[in-house]
């Protein structure tokens, strides 16, 4: 609506100006033979030239305040150098050639008694104009061209005794890896790309094995970082405004920045004195309609605080991959499989515990036999709660775990059709059956966003049961929006669980 009303609002613009031109082309005619008088013309165009100007000005002086505090790191002190001294020079010389110029439409405005003076030409003020402004862009480009080589150490080389961070950006999130005590990320390899796998790490790597992912960007004062950056989907920008720093992250072209921060952030909510003051790390592209949500709190400490906050950290590996390879709950290649762990997973599929069957393939009654399914899947699971003699209870629900949807859509990735199609069939194999569809988000976003996002999902999962032959009376959808978390929504792994469908048997 805003934007209708944006353009409606042009509109009116554009007619009230042509409206004016032709009153104006009227006036003239009426008064063909008289002496027109230009100076009241021109002394307005002046004034209004003058008052943009005096405006801009009291604007920037007013808006103070949001201004960017000084600059965090030692290379952000350097580029802020470079910014001010553009701004200043070229600043000099817009509100100079600005004044002069509103003043020139009023002074030599149209008289009709005085003659222009015809000048065509002048070596001397074409030297100077050309030169001067030659020579002023000519050191400034230089010192930044200085200033460049010497943040990225191109006569030395990489800095060795450095604070490594892998960011990766996604649609719409970062991702940080850092190395564990070994100092090493552990290798990538785009082969091993898969559900559970985004970044690609490979596992038989040790190096990999003590990684951490860290949902903030921590980082220490007064050491060297160097940032390894890269991106999954579309081109991201790493973004540290208070820093100064900036970096594109490009998708199969990975690039790097080093950086050494100088302002702890409590010393940051010092010099602003707002106690609530954060560093944030930002994409700077318009990569997509989420866009906005492309933020990570960034924190830097001494020294000490951030080596006890990295020893806390805990190995991704150990914590969340293994285990979940010695359930047969991972999805892995069949390269990546540590030595540790063979054996107990099945190449390129979801996997299952060594206790269980590679799937769940059954033939229903109607003689449809169940595609794709997992062992403990949700086509199992509502298959044995029909059987079963438990009573119904609006708590009992069963999580869709191959329904995929488009970012920030309602728009099912053609996929999904494999498992709703599975679960079409059960209802036909159960015709007295019915079920509810529940729609969740993570909290990222506005509540009400998210609210109508989680209802058009579940009402489209609806939509396409019912084209795939199941009655509308014997189903129902219900968003829910952030409601009913089923992880945590401080972590990515936990935001991807709770952004579901799931369905419950509301009769047998």
């Amino acid at each position: 609506m805003s934007i209708l009303l944006g353009i409606l609002t042009i509109i009116l613009l554009y007619i009230v100006v042509v409206q004016i031109g032709k009153a104006s082309d009227l006036i003239k005619e009426l008064k063909v033979g008289e002496q027109e008088d230009h100076s009241k013309g021109a002394l307005f165009l002046s004034l209004i030239g003058f008052g943009i100007l005096i405006y801009s000005i009291l604007s920037s002086y007013f808006y103070k305040d949001m201004i960017l505090p000084k600059p965090a790191s030692q290379e952000g002190v350097w580029i802020q150098q470079l910014i001010t001294v553009t701004l200043v020079i070229t600043g000099v010389v817009f509100v100079i050639t600005q004044a002069i110029l509103f003043w020139f439409v009023y002074k030599y405005h149209y008289k009709s008694d005085r003659k222009a003076y015809f000048y065509p030409h002048n070596n001397t003020l074409e030297v100077v104009w050309t030169v001067i402004p030659a020579i002023v862009l000519t050191v400034l480009i230089g010192v930044g061209i200085w200033r460049w080589y010497t943040i990225f150490n191109v006569f030395k080389g990489r800095p060795r005794d450095v604070v490594e961070v892998e960011v990766t950006g996604k649609q719409f999130a970062w991702i940080l890896r850092y190395p564990g005590k070994d100092g090493k990320l552990g290798k990538r390899d785009f082969t091993l790309v898969n559900g559970d796998n985004e970044l690609g790490i490979d596992w038989n790597d040790p190096a990999s094995h003590d990684d951490f992912i860290a949902d903030e960007l921590v980082l220490p004062k007064g050491k060297t970082v160097y940032a390894n950056i890269g991106a999954l989907d579309v081109i991201h920008d790493f973004f540290l405004p208070q820093m100064r720093i900036m970096m594109d992250a490009v998708p199969g072209v990975p690039t790097s920045f080093w950086f050494k921060p100088t302002i702890t952030s409590a010393e940051m909510k010092v010099i602003t004195k707002n106690p609530n003051y954060e560093y944030v790390l930002a994409c700077n592209k318009l990569c997509g309609s989420g866009h906005y949500n492309m933020q990570k709190k960034v924190r830097v400490l001494e020294l000490p605080e951030y080596q006890k906050w990295s020893d806390e950290q805990k190995s991704y590996y150990q914590t969340v991959v293994k285990p979940a390879m010695d359930e047969g709950t991972y999805k892995v290649n069949s390269s990546s499989i540590p030595q540790e762990s063979a054996g107990k997973v099945t190449e390129g599929e979801p996997t299952v515990s060594s206790e269980n069957t590679a799937g769940f393939n059954q033939k229903l009654s109607n003689g449809f036999e169940l595609e794709g399914a997992k062992a403990a899947g949700v086509e199992e699971k509502i298959i044995e709660f029909i059987k079963s003699d438990k009573a119904i209870s609006k708590d009992l629900w069963f999580s869709f775990d191959r329904l995929l949807f488009e970012n920030g859509k309602a728009t099912l990735i053609p996929s999904s059709q494999e498992q709703l199609k599975n679960v079409a069939e059960i209802l036909k194999a159960f015709p007295s059956v019915e079920i509810k569809l529940g729609g969740y988000t993570d909290n990222v976003g506005k509540p009400e966003s998210n609210q109508k996002l989680s209802a058009d999902r579940a009402s489209m999962v609806m939509n396409e049961l019912v084209k795939l032959g199941i009655a509308s009376s014997r189903l129902k959808s219900e968003g829910y929006g952030e409601q009913y978390p089923i992880a945590s929504n401080t972590t990515d792994a936990g935001r991807q669980q709770n952004r579901r469908i799931d369905i419950r048997v509301t009769k047998k």
